[in-house]
């Protein structure tokens, strides 16, 4: 079993994050047990995220259809089909990767902080770029990502259409197990990791989509 843990970091940047347009969700799980680390607790960890994400649009519907207007709008479903994710586990220097602050590198796969400053609309930290470095950093951090040596990622979204990330005509391409990613496969990308702190004993899961 997983439990949700750094509660409070995670909400204080999730703010920080959402005030200026940022795309990304996130969660910080811990194993209750000593259970394996392998890709089981990463898929315990996707069932966390898909909870949450449920939790959230729960929320937001129970909001709007406090509105006459709204009444009859249908609730949300997130379909989250497991047995049809396909895990990819990282290699040692596609980890390094994500955390570089290279904006520039939007086109690039695993561009995870240009993805982080440039949804459609482009996010706006009040402190510019240092701002968005900064807090993409401590993100980093919460995630696990800093022990880059130790931890292992996996990527759920590899052979997705994924647009943003660039394709690579060797990969041979498969349906979405999630309508989640349905907004950021039209246009700007998707993304879903799993990442597994040994040191801490941490695992993390990210994902976004979104489109213009």
């Amino acid at each position: 079993m997983l439990k949700v843990v750094e509660r409070e970091s995670t909400a204080s940047l999730r703010e920080r994050m959402d005030s200026a347009g940022c795309v990304f969700k996130f969660v910080v799980l811990s194993p209750e047990s000593e259970i394996e680390a392998g890709e089981s607790m990463h898929r315990q960890a996707l069932i966390a995220l898909h909870e949450m994400l449920m939790t959230e649009a729960m929320e937001w519907h129970e909001n709007l259809i406090k509105d006459p207007k709204y009444e009859d709008y249908p609730e949300p479903l997130i379909s989250w089909d497991l047995e049809n994710a396909i895990a990819t586990p990282l290699s040692r220097d596609e980890v390094r990767h994500l955390t570089s602050t290279d904006k520039d590198d939007i086109f690039e796969r695993l561009a995870l902080y240009a993805c982080f400053v440039n949804p459609p609309y482009r996010a706006r930290f009040k402190g510019g770029e240092t701002e968005a470095q900064s807090v993409f950093l401590k993100w980093c951090e919460l995630l696990g990502l800093s022990e880059i040596d130790d931890v292992s990622v996996v990527n759920w979204v590899e052979r997705l259409n994924t647009g943003l990330h660039g394709d690579d005509d060797t990969i041979e391409r498969v349906e979405s197990w999630s309508n989640y990613f349905d907004a950021g496969l039209e246009w700007w990308g998707v993304w879903c990791l799993t990442i597994w702190n040994p040191k801490r004993r941490t695992i993390s899961t990210l994902i976004a989509s979104t489109t213009d």
